[in-house]
């Protein structure tokens, strides 16, 4: 699942790999997908594309953005795997591949379920709730992601629910879900059941920094050692609170995985004591 923390050197990658490229040709829907989710009929996404010279690519939150230089682009994110081939070489189970003037390539395909939509950014910011949200979010590395600011977008401030909650749900913090949660806890040594309304404002302002701190790190690592970037490497940061994870590697101590809200969280027990 790609969030904010590959999205930002996956995009930057997308950007040296593709910049200038002109579209020669690209094949949509080569194999359907239920939840892969287009704001256009695969004729459409042809008509337009073919022809498109790419100006930059950039991201919003967890969703990558292919801009071209007449003005429209193409925003992808959620479970999607994205590689850059240097040949025309792809498989034929994807839901989009540009193929460039150079004879490389650009592979989409979705996992569990993604998004990939086409256009001007008003068209983008219309094709959904989920990219809206992403797009007119502000970024957690962006100054303006004040300690105020922060306690109001997770609905701290309320002091209802637990922090699993206040932060990986209802797209309060786009880009930030369960899989980056569970390391931004453990640095602040709390654990994801925790009710809001018991945080002391220290471990407030502990989560805040842990949030920003954490995000800059596996950034600085290029993601994540789980997801795969456009050349099919794996990201060098190693997640401590990985679904893989057996033993806490600060204290040896067996982690805990639990169902809940919708998903398994894990922690160490001993590490994070609350």
């Amino acid at each position: 699942m790609i969030e904010i923390t590959e999205a930002i050197p996956f995009a930057r990658q997308a950007d040296e790999l593709l910049k200038k490229q002109v579209i020669k040709d690209c094949i949509v829907m080569q194999s359907p997908h239920k939840l892969c989710w287009m704001n256009h009929e695969p004729e459409a996404f042809k008509n337009i594309l073919i022809g498109q010279i790419v100006k930059d690519c950039t991201n919003s939150a967890h969703y990558i953005h292919i801009r071209f230089e007449s003005g429209i682009e193409i925003a992808f994110g959620e479970d999607i795997h994205a590689t850059y081939n240097l040949e025309k070489q792809f498989s034929n189970k994807n839901q989009l591949v540009l193929i460039f003037n150079s004879g490389s390539s650009l592979e989409l395909k979705v996992g569990l379920y993604g998004f990939i939509v086409l256009g001007n950014k008003d068209e983008l910011l219309e094709s959904n709730a989920y990219i809206r949200s992403a797009m007119e979010a502000i970024s957690p590395l962006d100054p303006s992601f004040t300690y105020e600011y922060f306690l109001k977008t997770t609905e701290i401030d309320k002091h209802i629910g637990s922090l699993k909650q206040a932060l990986a749900t209802s797209q309060h913090i786009p880009g930030v879900g369960n899989g980056v949660l569970q390391d931004i806890l453990f640095a602040a040594k709390l654990r994801p059941m925790k009710k809001v309304s018991t945080l002391s404002p220290h471990q407030s302002l502990e989560l805040y920094h842990a949030l920003q701190n954490k995000i800059k790190e596996m950034i600085a690592y290029g993601g994540r050692n789980s997801v795969k970037n456009l050349l099919g490497e794996y990201g060098r940061y190693e997640t401590i609170m990985s679904k893989d994870r057996i033993n806490c590697s600060i204290c040896g101590t067996p982690v805990k995985k639990v169902a809940y809200l919708g998903g398994k969280v894990t922690f160490c027990p001993t590490c994070q004591i609350e």
